[in-house]
């Protein structure tokens, strides 16, 4: 039986920019949400990579490393 811890998306995010110091997960604006169809935003510099949902989120943190497969986000 597998157990899911859950993690705050500040701590998510937190623990993403430590590793990825030149990158950032930007929680978007109501303007920018309705602008991008997304509510987070993967950042580089000024330029945005990718956007998409919270499972978005917990794919960016996974594929840096900082996320286990038993971790989900809260939001």
């Amino acid at each position: 039986m597998s157990t899911n811890h859950h993690v705050t998306f500040t701590a998510a995010r937190r623990r993403f920019e430590r590793s990825q110091p030149h990158r950032r997960i930007s929680k978007l604006s109501q303007a920018e949400r309705q602008g991008m169809g997304s509510p987070f935003a993967l950042v580089e510099g000024n330029t945005i990579l990718d956007a998409g949902e919270v499972n978005a989120v917990e794919r960016w943190c996974r594929d840096a490393g900082v996320l286990s497969e038993g971790e989900t986000i809260t939001v």
